[in-house]
């Protein structure tokens, strides 16, 4: 359920102040203050999402001077606390006069109660519209951002490395697991380098073709290749200057491989069907997930470009080994994905935060992410009260007592004990089938059913609705 929003309204008069409540009281909560300093009193106390303000204001109700100076005072102190004000159906003057003093809506009186409710309901919508723009532009630029986050002595040695290498020419190989933001690492060196103002390109080296990826890299000329209908820049002409990160090289193909070298080593290369050579002046920032040293062995990668690419090695901790920062990532990662769902979520509930401190996270800060616009998406309120269902208590291998993660995420204000029982179950039931291949005997041996395993599999499958083939 929806947390209803709560409207002040300022007026000196008993009658007006009931008649505007009882037109309001439906769909909104209607707290009352008679003057300025009864309202500074509410909005002291209160979360005010509206402000209604009448102009005719004591001690002088004929002198619209006081309610507007009131006006500029709220904009002043409650910047984010939209205003409507209450002017007579004749003085358009007045009502210029608050606009410019920061108010987003005007009704007269005698009160008509459908423009009232038009004019609140338009004013808190144009509040909304305000907040979540400038929310969105602030979560873009924190997503396009090159901020690493986090207080913990891990986070504070990674920054201090950065700033440290970041003005350096040399070539950079960041290594780290799936999802602990290498990528972000590579945005941050090029942003502190002296090519912050030049191109910043990625290419993700696993996601490409042979073909594809020596294209994307060094270009082709037109009929190069069928498809090739004109000439195309490779991305080291696009970066020329700037920066170039190679996201998993550890998958770039032998072939390729050699062709990087070349460049690495003269600072040349042509593009594929061309004759000539072009140089660019790139700085090449790697990254990699798998041991190279070990693929070097198998011959699946290139000693002499392990050592090109390897002057300086950078390494990202995993999330679980500096936990203590979960807090501070999911205050941001809130933020983001708060606005661009277009919701207005402002915190995780404590309990919350605890349940998440003790999983494992082993798709590391992009599973948080992933849990986190999950939560917001299924959040209908200002607070995450409840995580997604990826939280549950046969994953959480790092507690001591497995089922109180579960126990964290239920909601306050009571369950269907027999639902969660049987949610529980059927749970686990996939994860017994997933881990023998959907054998259902194999699975109700793992689970503990002894001898008539695959009738009992076969009995709770058709109770949950499981259909599987063996």
């Amino acid at each position: 359920m929806s947390i209803q929003q709560n409207i002040l309204v300022v007026d000196d008069n008993d009658i007006n102040r009931l008649n505007l409540r009882l037109l309001l009281k439906p769909d909104y909560h209607v707290i009352e203050a008679g003057d300025p300093k009864a309202a500074d009193e509410q909005l002291s106390k209160h979360r005010v999402d509206l402000v209604v303000l009448d102009l005719a204001l004591p001690p002088e109700p004929d002198n619209p001077e006081i309610g507007l100076a009131y006006l500029q005072q709220l904009h002043q102190e409650n910047p984010d606390t939209p205003v409507a004000v209450i002017t007579g159906h004749d003085q358009h003057e007045l009502a210029v006069r608050a606009k410019a003093d920061g108010a987003l809506g005007f009704f007269g009186k005698p009160f008509n109660p459908d423009e009232v409710k038009s004019v609140i309901d338009q004013t808190l919508q144009a509040k909304q519209h305000a907040i979540r723009e400038a929310q969105l532009q602030h979560a873009l630029e924190s997503r396009m951002g090159t901020e690493i986050l986090g207080d913990s002595d891990e986070m504070t040695q990674l920054r201090a490395l950065i700033q440290q290498v970041a003005p350096m020419p040399s070539s950079v190989l960041v290594r780290g697991e799936t999802g602990v933001g290498k990528e972000l690492v590579a945005r941050c060196l090029h942003q502190q380098s002296p090519r912050a103002g030049q191109p910043f390109i990625a290419i993700n080296c696993a996601a490409m073709s042979v073909e594809h990826l020596e294209s994307e890299l060094f270009g082709h000329e037109k009929g190069s290749f069928t498809g090739a209908g004109e000439r195309k820049l490779g991305w080291f002409e696009r970066a020329n200057g700037g920066t170039l990160f190679l996201d998993e090289i550890a998958d770039m193909p032998l072939s390729v491989q050699a062709k990087l070298l070349r460049v690495l080593e003269h600072g040349e290369f042509s593009r594929l069907g061309g004759e000539s050579f072009i140089t660019s002046d790139v700085r090449l920032i790697c990254s990699s997930k798998k041991d190279l040293e070990h693929l070097i062995q198998e011959g699946k990668f290139r000693d002499d470009l392990y050592y090109r690419i390897h002057v300086v090695e950078v390494s990202v901790p995993p999330l679980a080994s500096h936990i203590e920062d979960l807090p501070i990532f999911a205050d941001a990662i809130l933020l983001q994905k708060s606005a661009l769902c277009g919701k207005q979520i402002t915190e995780i509930a404590e309990p919350v935060l605890q349940a998440m401190q003790h999983y494992t996270w082993p798709g590391n800060v992009r599973e948080l992410e992933n849990v986190i616009e999950r939560a917001v998406v299924l959040c209908q309120g200002h607070r995450i009260e409840q995580l997604p269902l990826l939280l549950n208590p046969y994953t959480a291998q790092a507690m001591d007592d497995p089922f109180s993660l579960w126990f964290q995420t239920l909601p306050e204000e009571g369950i269907r004990g027999d639902r969660e029982v049987g949610n529980f179950e059927r749970r686990l039931l996939l994860e017994a089938l997933r881990r023998h291949k959907n054998i259902k005997a194999q699975a109700g041996r793992w689970l503990g059913f002894g001898e008539r395993a695959k009738d009992k599999m076969r009995y709770l499958c058709d109770k949950y609705d499981i259909d599987l083939h063996e």
